[in-house]
């Protein structure tokens, strides 16, 4: 078990028809604790890193604590790279020691996501590492026009052409979902999944898994989703466990093992969300 590409865990996801769960972490601690809670359920999972997190601790750093962490893991953990939205900062991922990146063109017309994909999947592929791109528009969940305007989504034709002349290992898609907070409940546009799904044989990515119903997020699965992102619910849970285990003299080391057994929990409950026939190493 242990390190395996970010790839062949998707492949497993769509052979036993599950999503893998893919946590944007900040820290050994958080990666840690995320790593512990597959090992619990026995599934594979991703450990992600949000660039704008680089403000806290670098690229490197939080790549080689991701590695070194899933190269000791009991169960399949990928190392991954979220959200690269230049080609500098995709292709500094894989500087970085990422063997995983992603590459996000949504804002970009057509033809330049596209163009700028292929360049960053030409140079990651020599190199043998995967990268995720994304086609649609998922904003942010505290805009409702973001995930209620349907001609935001992605469309299956478009999906179709971008895979051809781009070759990505994976596709992030906008089927009424955002980033972020939801200021009412999204509703995933599981026909249109379903249509894309068809449409290419291309691992499909859900980004905003924050705040999807239950439900949703299980119809999303079996209709083709093959990996799950899941940020602000995590960061949340991590603030305010630490938060509720503070004593008066401030946080000390004993306090992460009662904070880590919750986020532990609650990681293991988004992971059993989105395996629907309770698949298991």
């Amino acid at each position: 078990m242990g390190l395996m590409d970010v790839k062949s865990i998707l492949k497993m996801a769509d052979e036993n028809r599950f999503a893998a769960a893919a946590i944007d972490v900040f820290d050994y601690q958080s990666a840690h604790w995320v790593v512990e809670a597959a090992e619990r359920e026995k599934m594979p999972v991703l450990l992600m890193f949000y660039p704008d997190m680089s403000w806290f601790i670098p690229f490197s750093t939080m790549a080689a604590i991701a590695v070194d962490l899933a190269r000791q893991a009991k169960v399949p953990v990928g190392v991954h790279l979220d959200h690269g939205k230049s080609y500098e900062i995709a292709v500094g991922g894989i500087a970085a020691g990422f063997p995983s990146i992603m590459y996000d063109g949504s804002a970009r017309p057509f033809e330049e996501n596209l163009s700028v994909t292929a360049s960053v999947v030409k140079c990651a592929h020599l190199l043998g590492v995967d990268v995720e791109a994304e086609l649609g528009t998922v904003g942010q969940g505290s805009r409702k026009e973001d995930f209620c305007n349907e001609e935001l989504y992605t469309k299956p034709e478009m999906a179709r052409d971008f895979v051809a002349g781009t070759g990505v290992d994976s596709l992030a898609v906008a089927i009424g979902n955002s980033h972020g907070h939801y200021v009412c409940e999204p509703h995933l546009d599981i026909r249109r999944l379903d249509e894309i799904n068809k449409t290419i044989d291309t691992p499909l990515v859900l980004h905003g898994g924050s705040g999807i119903p239950a439900e949703q997020m299980i119809e999303s699965v079996k209709y083709g989703i093959n990996k799950v992102n899941i940020g602000t619910e995590f960061f949340e849970k991590c603030k305010n466990c630490i938060a509720a285990h503070m004593g008066e003299d401030g946080f000390v080391l004993e306090h992460y093992k009662e904070a880590g057994e919750e986020v532990i929990d609650f990681v293991r409950g988004r992971i059993a969300r989105i395996n629907p026939y309770h698949f298991s190493l």
